[in-house]
């Protein structure tokens, strides 16, 4: 596969200030491609700072970026879904501004926003018009967006990948895709190869991520099974680690982890990324 292996710097918590430029240097040290860095509280002075530090380690940038439910696209309020449409054109700036390649994230609904039902034909076509112009928008700064594949715990309006294909077409940009996770499609999906089948032709980013959010091959995600999928519908992209720990409390509160299914971040992402190598060759 021709692919490039990224460490999202979530496992350090939500914000990416220059302070975290070390664990840069050590990843660039593992033989990391890049580094997956979330747009939250960045001055500009901070994101030309960790671009030039990316640059002078050789390290490719991708981003990721959050919604909550005062910027929830899908909400009744109109007040409210015009101010997804600004909060994501922010975030889109911000990952423009340190280079990234590719932004990800559940950016279609607000996160953990629930209604007590399934998804409606109105909600669909709220996050359709709006991811329409939020790609829009990303393709004039030469920007992809990966609609990430998030699990009924999170989310309800995009669960599974032919759920995600879907409302890429519906979208219609080519710039526009499905960012495929192996946490939530352990949940959520079929097997590996028939789920990746159904996206060969959207797919556009990939986390890798265990069933208890730490080192991978170490739970019960189906990795045998992913890699040989990849390969199968000849992935070419991302592939990065996504982990997360106790050590940002606001974090571990939104992605319900309690405990460390890890020795140390440093012993993650060099395991993860011989782990990978040892299943791409």
């Amino acid at each position: 596969m021709n692919v490039k292996i990224g460490m999202n710097m979530l496992l350090w918590g939500v914000e990416t200030s220059p302070d975290k430029i070390p664990v840069f240097e050590g990843l660039a040290a593992a033989g990391f491609d890049g580094v997956e860095i979330p747009m939250s509280g960045h001055s500009s002075a901070d994101l030309a700072t960790l671009a030039s530090a990316c640059n002078d380690l050789g390290l490719a940038r991708t981003a990721s970026a959050f919604v909550g439910e005062d910027t929830n696209p899908i909400s009744p309020d109109p007040a409210i879904r015009a101010a997804a449409l600004d909060n994501i054109m922010r975030a889109i700036d911000d990952a423009s501004a340190i280079g990234a390649e590719i932004l990800i994230g559940g950016i279609y609904q607000a996160h953990k926003y629930f209604t007590g039902r399934g998804a409606t034909e109105q909600e669909w076509l709220w996050s359709a018009q709006y991811l329409r112009a939020a790609g829009e928008y990303a393709a004039g700064r030469e920007l992809k967006l990966g609609l990430e594949v998030l699990n009924r715990f999170e989310v309800f309006l995009i669960n599974t990948a032919a759920d995600c294909h879907r409302m890429v077409e519906q979208v219609g940009l080519d710039n526009v895709g499905v960012h495929y996770d192996t946490h939530h499609a352990n949940i959520e999906d079929e097997a590996p190869a028939s789920a990746l089948a159904t996206i060969k032709n959207t797919i556009n980013h990939v986390h890798l991520s265990e069933s208890h959010r730490g080192t991978l091959g170490s739970g019960q995600v189906d990795w045998h099974g992913h890699f040989a999928a990849l390969e199968a519908i000849d992935y070419s992209g991302w592939l990065v680690i996504e982990a997360f720990g106790t050590s940002d409390p606001e974090l571990a509160v939104a992605a319900n982890v309690w405990r460390n299914a890890f020795d140390s971040p440093e012993q993650l992402y060099r395991d993860g990324i011989e782990f990978i190598r040892s299943h791409i060759g």
